[in-house]
């Protein structure tokens, strides 16, 4: 990974599509949306784990819902109280 990551920096290009990490965009604590995720590892109101190249996304909250849900990313809404990756 060490390469790509040279090669993103030194061409300026966007090291999530260059190293296949995710873009997380967090809006207030009410929306999270993430690009480039492998796959939904748990969903529920109080809980929603994401797989990605950097690992496990878990985030807990309240009255979490999956506002979208495409291909290329996904988009959880409710109360975020904490998020984390995990190992």
């Amino acid at each position: 990974m060490g390469l790509r990551k040279n090669m993103a920096e030194a061409l300026e290009l966007p090291k999530e599509i260059m190293l296949n990490l995710p873009l997380i965009t967090l809006v207030g604590r009410e929306e999270i949306t993430i690009e480039n995720y492998k796959g939904i590892l748990e969903y529920g109101a109080e809980a929603v784990r994401i797989g990605t190249a950097a690992g496990t996304l878990q985030m807990k909250g309240r009255n979490l819902c999956l506002k979208q849900l495409s291909a290329e990313c996904v988009v959880v809404t409710g109360q975020i109280e904490e998020l984390r990756f995990l190992t």
